[in-house]
């Protein structure tokens, strides 16, 4: 059956005030969905739906039919709610994507929004088939908006953590365990694609309450029998579904969703306040996906813990300049040691990060700051050559640069002198001329100018991102 869209008008949706700004992005999403007769649920945290996900991410089911619709439907929607995805991941079954998006009052401040989206087409598990029946019983209506049976929901939450994580949720397991013990019947029907055998064991796991150390065992014995049974039901399907579906996580790897940022800046121009300023909604549009790290990855401990120093400083150094600098060998030394970090800390810490989903890995400066001051890193020698063993760190995606005066940046903290500042400001804003990823950050105007300023650049990097691709 063919589905017609009604999308298209492709004009922005009208945006009204909100007690939560990304309010008209819901509602426009789910009355799109009404009017293609789009078969979907929601499978969770539905109860202040469409006003507000309250701080949850958007869980929905899609039939399988329905898949190539809805994605349209759903792209479409963020587009002209004037949002944009951080990031997706497209796997077979399974669609994740975080979003940023702003809406703009008139005569009143920028209020931003951010959300992230679960859509799973039907219910996937790697190689096999949908294990899912599609049930008109099991849905209901809330608010206009098509939401699935708790117990269901709740017994499908446990089912996917088994299946992606190999363990059992807390979060669901007592509603889940209530649900198989009165509503078993009803529930079995749904689940009978997953084979009488991996059913009979979802049963086990949560009416026998195993100890903890049996739980993986329980957990990987329905994880084997549904790949037996995909792989007897049809074994050539299952193994070109299998090998697409572990191709699909090397694309991930190879080009990752997410994104590393950096901010740099001088003593003084206000890092960690803008930090805190744009964490919210970057935490909102990542559902907690937002990594912060200060200066680099860690992969290697701080060189004073290696010199058996107890009290080690890994966060904002109050005094940067406070420690003499080491000799040329030392200094080689450090910048070999910190730049191995860099390399490999990347390759082994953020990279899976920003490639399992689109998280957002933001460094509170980065390795560009041994050129910029290397005497913070008790480095002895010039910026010229650390900037040689820069040059071989991975680059962020986008690297916003925070100025102000010299003078400003005095007065807001007095922990360099006003040359070393001058000298500073002086690199930073050379690097911006140089470097095609750095954008420029005032931080002369209020928080909140400086706030909508950068993310506003991050929202038009992410524009220039999706029309690339």
């Amino acid at each position: 059956m063919i589905v017609e869209t009604h999308l298209q008008n492709t004009q922005p949706i009208t945006q009204a005030t909100t007690s939560w700004p990304g309010q008209f992005f819901i509602k426009n999403l789910f009355a799109e969905f009404n009017r293609s007769n789009i078969r979907y649920a929601v499978m969770r945290n539905y109860q202040n739906l469409p006003g507000s996900t309250d701080g949850s991410d958007l869980d929905i089911i899609v039939h399988p039919v329905n898949k190539n619709i809805a994605k349209k439907i759903i792209f479409d929607v963020i587009n002209r709610s004037n949002g944009v995805p951080i990031g997706h991941v497209n796997m077979p079954g399974f669609l994740k994507i975080f979003v940023l998006g702003f809406l703009k009052e008139e005569e009143k401040e920028i209020l931003w929004w951010g959300i992230r989206l679960d859509i799973s087409f039907g219910l996937i598990f790697k190689g096999a088939t949908n294990l899912m029946e599609w049930r008109e019983d099991q849905i209901i209506s809330h608010n206009e908006v098509r939401v699935l049976s708790d117990s269901l929901a709740n017994v499908l939450g446990v089912l996917k953590e088994v299946l992606n994580n190999n363990q059992l949720p807390k979060r669901y397991l007592d509603s889940a365990r209530n649900a198989v013990a009165v509503e078993w019947a009803n529930i079995s029907l749904a689940l009978a694609p997953m084979g009488s055998k991996a059913l009979h064991l979802l049963r086990m796991l949560l009416t026998e309450k195993p100890e903890t150390g049996a739980i993986y065992d329980r957990c990987s014995a329905i994880r084997k029998a549904l790949r037996r049974y995909a792989f007897r039901q049809a074994p050539s399907q299952y193994l070109k579904r299998r090998a697409f579906f572990e191709w699909s996580k090397v694309r991930r790897y190879i080009s990752p969703p997410g994104l590393m940022i950096a901010i740099l800046g001088v003593d003084g121009s206000g890092k960690s306040t803008i930090i805190e300023a744009i964490r919210p909604v970057l935490e909102e549009a990542t559902h907690n996906a937002l990594f912060i790290k200060h200066l680099r990855p860690m992969l290697l401990p701080p060189l004073a813990r290696l010199k058996g120093e107890k009290s080690v400083q890994e966060g904002p150094v109050l005094e940067p300049h406070g420690s003499t600098p080491s000799g040329m060998v030392g200094s080689i030394l450090r910048l070999i040691y910190l730049t191995l970090d860099y390399i490999f800390g990347y390759w082994l810490k953020i990279r899976p990060k920003i490639a399992k989903q689109p998280a957002i890995v933001l460094f509170d400066r980065y390795a560009y700051d041994m050129a910029m001051d290397p005497h913070r890193f008790r480095i002895g020698l010039s910026g010229k050559i650390a900037g040689c063993f820069i040059s071989l760190v991975t680059k962020p995606d986008l690297i916003f640069c925070l100025c102000a005066k010299p003078e400003s940046l005095i007065a807001r903290k007095q922990e360099i002198t006003i040359d070393e500042t001058k000298r500073q400001v002086l690199f930073l804003n050379n690097f911006i001329k140089n470097e095609p990823r750095a954008v420029l950050v005032s931080t002369e105007t209020s928080i909140e100018d400086s706030k909508n300023q950068l993310l506003h650049s991050l929202y038009d990097f992410l524009l220039q991102k999706k029309s690339a691709n």
